[in-house]
């Protein structure tokens, strides 16, 4: 009788353990592909001259597991891990098309870049189309940012279809490096696509 009593009262104890450690909030880590500003900024000059020709970007699409809203790690060739604890705080679409943008208007200061909306479809000298297939942190501690881009001149005929295949090494552990990394591969991007724009 002693001996069951003392069984029941350890199942018990086990089970209040088990329903506290199930009850602890997981704490969650967001991240941004922008820098988060220290200090005040001037304003950057917004205005686009009129005879500057007009360069859409399209909306970014992704590999439908990189749209979770989790960053993405490859641990084996075919299994990749998303993690719950570490996501994107925008969303990543909005985040990279508007990244892209700005770098765009950075590296082409005689070119004015925007969304591809319907506002500026009548005006704009081109358009680009990109795809993202990765965008993710590899075992061999290295990001892979890596997708196709389409640039489409006024009449939306292709003047080039290309691939780009971008490797960021990581020299720090933790995900706030590897999205630093992430963000440079975008600077590189924009460097790949800049100079086919001159050609328009």
């Amino acid at each position: 009788m002693i001996a069951r009593s003392t069984l029941i009262l350890s199942i018990i104890c086990l089970m209040s353990q088990l329903s506290s450690c199930t009850t602890t909030p997981i704490s969650v880590s967001y991240y941004t592909l922008s820098p988060m500003a220290t200090k005040p900024t001037s304003p950057a000059n917004t205005t686009a001259n009129e005879q500057q020709p007009i360069i859409l970007l399209s909306t970014i699409k992704l590999a439908d597991f990189l749209a979770t809203g989790a960053l993405v790690m490859q641990l084996k060739s075919h299994q990749i891990q998303l993690s719950n604890q570490h996501r994107w705080a925008d969303n990543l679409t909005d985040a990279i098309t508007q990244n892209l943008l700005s770098k765009l208007e950075v590296m082409m200061p005689n070119y004015h870049f925007e969304k591809n909306d319907i506002h500026w479809k009548s005006s704009a000298q081109a358009h680009i189309k990109i795809n993202f297939s990765q965008f993710t942190v590899l075992a061999d501690n290295t990001t892979l940012t890596a997708g196709t881009f389409w640039l489409f001149d006024k009449n939306n005929k292709l003047l080039r279809k290309q691939s780009f295949n971008i490797n960021k090494p990581l020299s720090q552990n933790g995900y706030n490096h590897a999205v630093v990394q992430f963000e440079l591969s975008l600077n590189t991007l924009a460097q790949q696509i800049s100079p086919l724009l001159n050609s328009i």
